[in-house]
């Protein structure tokens, strides 16, 4: 299916992104090992950590809904959201698994070294300047930039703003405990989302860029195949190659 973000206009029922979402999870989840060619083996390494933490947010997303607790998953439906973007722009962006490599180590050494200047850890601070020296180079620069990178028709960014309500104090914070009927307010504990068809859409989408960076590392061109079907049958992107946009370059293998 050509890479572009779609409006699902055909109406795909959230059971059948439900059912899509669990067969990515359980294909990951289950895998006893995944044949990786040797150039792309640190690669996949590094990148795994990306794929299975957006698997394991729409898991979870997953399992909140069934409890009743719909509003609460979308914070898992932004965050599945937010994982398969970086993975997406990681990959797909010339130079992007290096700049996400920098983006790592630095990461690690900050982080250990704010922990010992929090603690006053003498010897946390030995530690961290035992550590490796940290990749040199530019990081990954915010969320936000990665997204626009990614998203001409605004789709997705619609969406994260959407899920963003729900996550943050906003005005729903204040709505969704609140109910009207007769003219009289009236307080709520239970709360539903109303887009929570929209929310597991989201989760269906997320799940496929992570499975479809893993059939590439894989190189499983049966499963590239099979993804390119489910793509057209459920009106979502297979991943986001075309919405490359300047000041990045995609990636050479993908042009």
């Amino acid at each position: 299916m050509e890479s572009r973000i779609l409006v699902d206009m055909a109406q795909v029922s959230e059971a059948e992104f439900t059912k899509w979402i669990r067969e990515c999870i359980s294909s990951v989840r289950d895998a006893q090992n995944f044949a990786i060619e040797a150039h792309r083996r640190d690669e996949f390494l590094l990148l795994h950590g990306l794929i299975v933490r957006t698997l394991r947010y729409c898991d979870a997303f997953l399992l909140l809904n069934k409890s009743g607790f719909e509003v609460e998953a979308t914070a898992l439906a932004r965050a599945a959201l937010e994982h398969s973007i970086t993975l997406q722009w990681v990959f797909l962006v010339e130079g992007g698994v290096e700049r996400y490599r920098v983006f790592a180590s630095q990461r690690i050494r900050n982080h250990y070294k704010q922990l010992a200047e929090w603690e006053d850890h003498d010897e946390l601070r030995s530690a961290v300047n035992d550590m490796p020296p940290v990749f040199e180079g530019s990081g990954l620069g915010s969320f936000s930039d990665l997204l626009k990178n990614l998203d001409d028709g605004s789709f997705l960014i619609e969406q994260y703003h959407l899920l963003s309500q729900q996550v943050h104090v906003t005005h729903e914070t204040v709505l969704s405990a609140l109910t009207l009927e007769n003219g009289e307010t009236g307080i709520l504990w239970d709360q539903q989302y109303p887009y929570r068809r929209s929310a597991t859409q989201i989760c269906a989408i997320s799940s496929m860029f992570a499975r479809w960076v893993l059939a590439n590392q894989t190189n499983d061109t049966e499963l590239l195949a099979y993804l390119d079907q489910v793509s057209e049958a459920l009106v979502i992107p297979m991943n986001l190659a075309t919405q490359v946009r300047q000041p990045q370059v995609l990636r050479n293998e993908f042009r």
